[in-house]
C-alpha cells in the first residue's frame, strides 16, 4: 500500500504541475518508502542455482546477497504536457507532504519496477535526504539514468546507516556508474551491491575498479547481465589483487572470454578476501577454466562456492577441476552446469570428490555425461558424505547409469535433494530408484521430468510412496507421458499412505484426461479427511 501511495503521489504531483518539465517543482531529492523486507539470493555461489533475480545467467546468485524482487505495476506517465504549471493545493498538498515525512523514518525502501524515470528519483530522493535510517534501498528496473543516479548519491550523503543498495535493471552505462562509483570511494556503510543488467561496459567497469581499490566496506558485489569486455575485466582483476574487503563477486553473463579469464585468475591470486565467485556464461574456455584453477589452487583464501556454469569448456577442464577439488576442501559449491565435460570430465570431478570432504552442492547438468559418467558419481556418493544436493539434469545417463545411482542412494548416501529431469531414465530406470526411495531415509526431493517414465514407471514409483516414507516430501514427474493408469496407481498410493510425509506431487504436461485428475483429487480430499494436519499438494 505504502508503494501505490508513494508511486500515485508522484504521479498525480507531476500532473497538476504540468508534466516533468515544471520549473517549479519541488527539489531534487531522493526518497523511498518502507515496503517490505528485501529478500536474500540463493546458496553462497552455488546455487543452482539457479537461482532468480534481475534475470541471471545461472540459477542461483549467492546467499548473503539480496534478491531484490520485482514487484508492483509500472506507472508510466506520457509525455509532459504544454499548459502552464499549477500549484498544489489543499488537502492534496497536505496529505503528499505528510507522505513524504513518513518516508523519512523507514528503514527498508522498495520501489522496485515503478517506471520513476530520473525525474521520479530526484523527486522520491527528497524523503531519503532527512532519512537517517535506511538500511536497504531498491530502485532496481526504473529507467533510472545518470541525473537520477546522482541526486540519489546527494540524498545519500546523509544516511550512516545504509548497507544495501540495488540499482539493478536501470540505465546506469557507464557514465552513471561512473558517478555512483565516486559516491562509494567515500562511502563507508553500504556492503552488498546489486548492478545487474545496468548497460556497465568497460568505462564503468573501470570506475567500479577504481572505487574497489579504496572502498573498504562492500562485501558483496553483483555486475551480471553486463557488457564488461577485456579492458574492464582487466581492470577489476588489479582492484581485487588490492582489495581485501570484498567476499562475493558475480560477473555472470559478461564478454569476459579466456584472456579475460587469465586476467582475473591473476587478480584472484593475490586477493585475500574473495570467498564466493560467480562467472558463468562468459564464455571461458579450457584456457580460462585452466588459469583458473591453477590460481584456485595456489590462493591462500580458500573459495566456499564457484560457478563456472555455461563456459563452452570440454573435457580437458574436467581434470584441471579435479586438480583444484584436492587442494580445496573449503568448497562447499560447485556448479559446472551447461559445458561439455562428458565422462572423461565427469570421471575426473567424481574421482577427485572421494577425497574432497567439503563439497554439499553439486550441479554438473547439462554436460552429456552418460552411463560411464553416472558410474564414477554414483561411486563418489558412496564415499562423499557431505554431498546433499546432486543435479544431474540433461545428461542422457540412461537406465544402467541410473541404476548404479540408485544403488548408491539407497543405503550408502546421505544425499537429499537428486535431480535427474531428462535424463532417459525409462520405465527401466524408474524400478531401481523406486526400490532406492523405499530405504532411503535421507532424499527429501526427487525431480524426474521428462525421463519417458509412462504409465509403468509411474506405478513403480507409486508402489513406494504407498509405504510408510517419512523423508519424500516433493516428487516431480512432468513431461513423462503418464496416461490415467499412472494417475490412478498415484491415487491409490496416496490412499494407502495417509500418514506420509509427500507434500508435493507434479504430474504436469501429461496425458491425464479429468479421470486420473478426479481420481487424485478425490485422493487428496480423503487423506485431508482421515488426517487433517496432511498437507499435500497436486500439480496437474
Amino acid at each position: 500500500a505504502a508503494v501505490a501511495v508513494a508511486a500515485v503521489g508522484f504521479f498525480l504531483w507531476r500532473k497538476k504541475n504540468g508534466g516533468s518539465g515544471n520549473a517549479d517543482a519541488p527539489p531534487a531529492a531522493t526518497g523511498g518508502m518502507t515496503l517490505g523486507e528485501m529478500g536474500m539470493s540463493s546458496a553462497q555461489m552455488g546455487g543452482s542455482g539457479g537461482v532468480g533475480e534481475n534475470a541471471p545467467v545461472g540459477a542461483g546468485s549467492f546467499a548473503g546477497m539480496p534478491t531484490f524482487g520485482g514487484g508492483g505495476e509500472d506507472g508510466g506517465v506520457g509525455a509532459a504536457a504544454a499548459k502552464a504549471p499549477r500549484q498544489i493545493k489543499g488537502e492534496f498538498k497536505r496529505n503528499l507532504k505528510d507522505m513524504m515525512n513518513e518516508m523519512r523514518r523507514f528503514d527498508t525502501v522498495d520501489l522496485h519496477g515503478r517506471s520513476l524515470g530520473d525525474e521520479g528519483a530526484a523527486y522520491i530522493a527528497s524523503a531519503l535526504a532527512f532519512n537517517d535510517t535506511a538500511t536497504c534501498i531498491d530502485f532496481g528496473a526504473n529507467g533510472i539514468g545518470t541525473e537520477g543516479v546522482a541526486a540519489l548519491c546527494e540524498a545519500l550523503q546523509s544516511n550512516t546507516k545504509l548497507e544495501m543498495l540495488s540499482l539493478a535493471s536501470n540505465n546506469l552505462c557507464d557514465e552513471g556508474t561512473a558517478v555512483l562509483a565516486e559516491y562509494l570511494k567515500t562511502n563507508s556503510t553500504i556492503n552488498t551491491l546489486n548492478l545487474n543488467s545496468s548497460g556497465i561496459g568497460d568505462e564503468g567497469a573501470c570506475a567500479l575498479a577504481e572505487m574497489l581499490k579504496v572502498n573498504t566496506t562492500i562485501t558483496a558485489l553483483e555486475l551480471n547481465n553486463n557488457s564488461i569486455d577485456h579492458a574492464g575485466t582487466v581492470a577489476l582483476a588489479e582492484a581485487l589483487a588490492v582489495n581485501t574487503t570484498l567476499e562475493t563477486f558475480s560477473i555472470s553473463g559478461n564478454y569476459v572470454g579466456g584472456l579475460g579469464c587469465k586476467a582475473l585468475a591473476n587478480g584472484l591470486a593475490k586477493n585475500t578476501g574473495i570467498k564466493g565467485l560467480q562467472l558463468n556464461g562468459n564464455d571461458i574456455g579450457d584456457l580460462g577454466v585452466e588459469a583458473l584453477c591453477e590460481a584456485l589452487r595456489t590462493r591462500q583464501c580458500k573459495l566456499t562456492s564457484l560457478d563456472i556454469g555455461n563456459n563452452g569448456f570440454g573435457f580437458k577442464s574436467g581434470e584441471f577441476i579435479a586438480q583444484y577439488l584436492k587442494d580445496d576442501t573449503q568448497l562447499t559449491h560447485l556448479s559446472v552446469y551447461m559445458n561439455e565435460l562428458c565422462d572423461l570430465g565427469c570421471i575426473a570431478i567424481a574421482t577427485a570428490m572421494k577425497d574432497n570432504g567439503g563439497i554439499e552442492t553439486l550441479d554438473i547438468g547439462g554436460n552429456n555425461v552418460l552411463e560411464a559418467g553416472a558410474k564414477a558419481l554414483a561411486e563418489a556418493l558412496r564415499e562423499n558424505k557431505p554431498l546433499r544436493t546432486l543435479e544431474l539434469g540433461y545428461n542422457p545417463v540412461g537406465p544402467k547409469g541410473c541404476q548404479a545411482l540408485a544403488e548408491a542412494v539407497k543405503f550408502h548416501s546421505k544425499l537429499t535433494t537428486l535431480r535427474m529431469g531428462w535424463c532417459k531414465v525409462t520405465k527401466d530406470g524408474a524400478w531401481y530408484l523406486a526400490d532406492a526411495i523405499k530405504y532411503n531415509e535421507h532424499i527429501t526431493t526427487l525431480d524426474l521430468r521428462g525421463n519417458e517414465l509412462g504409465d509403468e514407471g509411474c506405478a513403480a514409483l507409486a508402489q513406494s510412496l504407498a509405504t510408510v516414507n517419512e523423508n519424500l516430501t516433493s516428487l516431480d514427474l512432468g513431461y513423462n507421458e503418464i496416461k490415467d493408469k499412472g494417475a490412478f496407481a498415484l491415487a491409490q498410493a496416496i490412499k494407502n499412505n495417509a500418514d506420509g510425509a509427500i507434500q508435493s506431487i507434479s504430474v504436469n504436461n501429461n496425458y491425464i484426461t479429468k479421470f486420473g485428475e478426479v481420481a487424485l483429487t478425490e485422493a487428496v480430499e480423503l487423506i485431508e479427511e482421515m488426517n487433517p494436519d496432511r498437507d499435500l499438494y497436486v500439480q496437474f
